[in-house]
């Protein structure tokens, strides 16, 4: 019988399967770190122009079974272009050996899907160490709509002239402001102003419909941060390089 090394148990498999499809739109093959307090992903985009971080602590878990520290090579492309879209109830499991793992579907029906642990190289990447002029805590919808309104171009260009709203500028104009309800809170130091690549923007949009608010880092002609907090103490951060 195959001995598992590291199992858990995510109560929801549909929020489990978005947070694996926001790190595939940055990189396909990656190292599930597992220790006994946490899962932890950290992957760099192919052309180095983004980085995803990916925290779900154990507590977050409905059964959490990791002893010593563990690391599981998965090829995100190949996983979910076979795995179903979960349906709202299911239950997402997981377990893992030396050469395997296994991931099971469970709600009114069972599904279960093995595959092989790949070779992934253990790549050093150095922490950033980034100062911000600008905090701004945004509700996430917004932020979606926004994006859907000014894409077109290839570039966004954010601004922020003041503490009270931001503008995102691309195919059209948008403004995001305190007075219509969009932006919760903003920390301001300066007035900033700097432009994305529009594809890398859109890269995060699974993680927009699994919490209510963003929080959204900057400075000018700076990387962009985004902070996602996740029900369960779930934390995503998206760095993305600004434009050249």
């Amino acid at each position: 019988m195959e001995k598992y090394l590291a199992s858990f148990e995510f109560p929801s498999a549909k929020v489990f399967i978005s947070l694996l499809e926001a790190v595939g739109e940055v990189a396909d093959e990656v190292l599930l770190k597992l220790d006994p307090n946490s899962l932890r992903i950290k992957a760099l985009d192919p052309a180095r122009l983004s980085l995803i971080e990916l925290e779900i602590p154990s507590s977050a878990f409905t059964m959490y079974n990791v002893e010593t520290e563990f690391s599981v090579g998965v090829n995100l492309n190949a996983l979910l272009k076979v795995i179903p879209k979960p349906k709202k109830a299911d239950v997402a499991k997981f377990s893992a050996s030396e050469s395997f793992y296994k991931i099971n579907i469970e709600g009114t029906t069972s599904k279960s899907f093995k595959f092989r642990s790949i070779e992934v190289p253990a790549e050093e990447i150095p922490e950033l160490k980034l100062e911000f002029k600008v905090r701004a805590l945004i509700l996430s919808n917004a932020f979606k709509q926004a994006m859907s309104s000014v894409g077109g171009t290839g570039v966004v260009e954010i601004e922020v002239p003041s503490a009270d709203y931001m503008i995102l500028r691309g195919g059209s104009t948008v403004k995001l402001s305190r007075i219509a309800g969009s932006v919760i809170d903003i920390e301001f130091k300066e007035s900033v102003k700097s432009s994305y690549e529009e594809a890398y923007l859109y890269k995060i949009a699974p993680l927009l419909g699994l919490t209510d608010n963003l929080e959204l880092s900057l400075s000018t002609s700076s990387p962009l941060s985004m902070l996602f907090r996740v029900p369960g103490d779930v934390l995503v951060r998206y760095i993305l390089a600004p434009q050249a």
